[in-house]
């Protein structure tokens, strides 16, 4: 059991259960809940919000290279 002066311990090897000891509860806190549903329309106002200022950029550049195109030629 010894190597170079050190010992070695037993491994125990780890078998999770199949079933867990306590019953989960799909029991959700009301306010949890409206928190959850306030970040989510949170998020995607932000989404909406980001490409609607990407689109508008897109549209300015675009209208500001025709017009530089149009005064050069």
């Amino acid at each position: 059991m010894t190597e170079n002066g050190r010992t070695r311990g037993k491994v125990i090897e780890f078998t999770p259960r199949k079933r867990p000891k306590l019953k989960k509860l799909d029991y959700v806190d009301p306010e949890q809940k409206k928190l959850r549903e306030k970040r989510q329309r949170q998020r995607q106002i932000s989404l909406n919000r980001d490409k609607t200022l990407r689109y508008v950029g897109i549209f300015i550049g675009l209208c500001f290279l025709v017009f530089i195109l149009k005064e050069l030629f």
